[in-house]
């Protein structure tokens, strides 16, 4: 019997070494250099020459004013764009649940931008929100209004990005779609024996039965917004006024505008356990409002 053990758990760590060989050498190894430089004055990545520095690239970076401004956008884009996205995942999974007819043709339809790479949609969505020529502001010049500076404005980008978001929100809504298509129709049917209406039965039964998805993709956008880039560099290079400048987009400026390679390696590890803090937050707080059907 332990022979035969031994056995399965070689068998098992041979299946698994492609992985851990892959993990080490793109994942621990980076993010220990990582850790290395961020503690020097490293200009380039893999200096040789370079000097201790200790706490030097924190303290430089938290009295950069630059550094505030990155910070607050990206919670920004965290704390509010955040649920509004999620909401409006959510509200479109619904919409697609119905039964009506060529509902299958409309839920391809809204997957379709998902599909199409981040960048291409970007470079689209400066095309619908230009100022001088676009579509958007062609349409509301229809009916008298006067163009607006979507992309230049301070107050308008913002908003922009976040509707950027839920045009490619696509998987979201999927995950959503699903958890709604598996939420027991004999709880819906007791409900209404009851007389609760549609909007009782959604918040009591719906909300609670797909809590877990509800859950996996506030982190996934989380996470995400924490490390927004794309947008923010395509649409508006950060501006105005350091309007949409986010946090990875600074890093990015550190490491390859001003080469502080090791200011940007401290950024990095700043973002880290940033994300870390705020992903442990909402396990936790999963405890008091996540239903797990299979643990009750």
């Amino acid at each position: 019997m332990n022979q035969l053990r031994k056995y399965d758990t070689l068998v098992f760590f041979l299946f698994i070494l492609p992985w851990i060989i892959g993990f080490t050498v793109f994942f621990l190894v980076p993010f220990g250099t990582s850790i290395f430089y961020a503690f020097t004055d490293a200009k380039l990545p893999g200096a040789v020459k370079y000097q201790f520095i200790g706490l030097g690239n924190f303290a430089e970076m938290l009295s950069d004013p630059i550094f505030g401004k990155s910070l607050l956008n990206t919670l920004f884009f965290v704390m509010i764009g955040v649920p509004i996205v999620c909401v409006g995942m959510l509200l479109l999974a619904v919409l697609l649940n119905f039964k009506v007819k060529g509902i299958a043709l409309y839920r391809t339809f809204y997957y379709l931008p998902t599909l199409v790479p981040i960048v291409a949609t970007v470079i689209i969505w400066r095309l619908v929100f230009n100022s001088e020529f676009g579509i958007l502001n062609a349409v509301l010049g229809i009916f008298g209004a006067e163009k607006i500076d979507w992309l230049g404005g301070e107050h308008t980008i913002k908003p922009v990005i976040i509707l950027l978001q839920v045009w490619i929100s696509g998987s979201g809504v999927l995950i959503f779609l699903a958890a709604l298509k598996n939420v027991p129709r004999h709880l819906y049917e007791a409900a209404e024996l009851d007389g609760a209406s549609d909007v009782r039965r959604f918040f009591s039964i719906t909300l609670p039965m797909i809590s877990p998805s509800i859950l996996f993709v506030v982190i996934i956008q989380t996470m995400y917004n924490f490390q927004m880039f794309t947008e923010a560099m395509l649409l508006s290079k950060g501006g105005p006024n350091y309007a949409s400048y986010t946090f990875v987009y600074n890093i990015y400026k550190s490491a390859f505008t001003d080469l502080k390679f090791s200011m940007a390696m401290a950024q990095s590890l700043f973002l880290f356990v940033l994300i870390a803090l705020v992903t442990a937050a909402l396990m936790k707080l999963s405890n008091r409002y996540v239903y797990y059907e299979a643990e009750n």
